[in-house]
C-alpha cells in the first residue's frame, strides 16, 4: 500500500491544489503553502539546538515527529501538509502510527525501552593491572 500511495501522491497534491485554488483563490493559495512551508523549515531547523538535543534524549518519539513534520510541511502540497499538521497535534498522532510498518514501531519502543533497562542495571567487576 505506502509503495501505491507514493506513486500516486503527486497526482494527489495537484488535485489538491487545483481545488484549494479554485476555493482559496491562486495568490491565497500560494500564501497558504509558503506559510507551511516556512513552518516546516522552522521544525527542521529549531533555533536553540541545545533544546532540541535535550528533546533527543527526553522525548525521542516526540523528536521524530516534529522532524518529520517539518519534512511534510516543508513538501509543497495540502496533504503533505495535512499528514504535517496531524503529526504535530499529540493526540491525533495515534492514526498516523496505525500506518507505521511494524518493524519500524518495534525498532522505536525496543531500541528505547533497551537504552531504559542499561540505565538501571549495575555491572560489578574485579581487574588485574597487567603492568605490575
Amino acid at each position: 500500500m505506502g509503495i501505491k500511495f507514493l506513486l500516486v501522491l503527486p497526482f494527489l497534491e495537484i488535485v489538491f491544489f487545483i481545488l484549494f485554488g479554485d476555493v482559496l483563490g491562486f495568490i491565497n493559495t500560494l500564501i497558504v503553502i509558503v506559510i507551511t512551508g516556512l513552518i516546516g523549515l522552522k521544525l527542521l531547523f529549531p533555533v536553540n539546538k541545545l533544546e532540541s538535543i535535550k528533546e533527543i534524549g527526553i522525548e525521542p518519539l516526540n523528536w521524530f515527529c516534529n522532524r518529520l513534520a517539518g519534512i511534510l510541511l516543508l513538501v509543497p502540497g495540502f496533504l503533505t501538509d495535512t499528514f504535517g499538521i496531524i503529526l504535530l497535534i499529540k493526540p491525533l498522532r495515534s492514526i498516523f502510527w496505525r500506518f507505521v510498518p511494524e518493524n519500524i514501531k518495534n525498532f522505536t519502543t525496543s531500541s528505547y525501552s533497551r537504552k531504559k533497562d542499561t540505565q538501571d542495571r549495575i555491572i560489578d567487576a574485579e581487574y588485574k593491572d597487567l603492568d605490575d
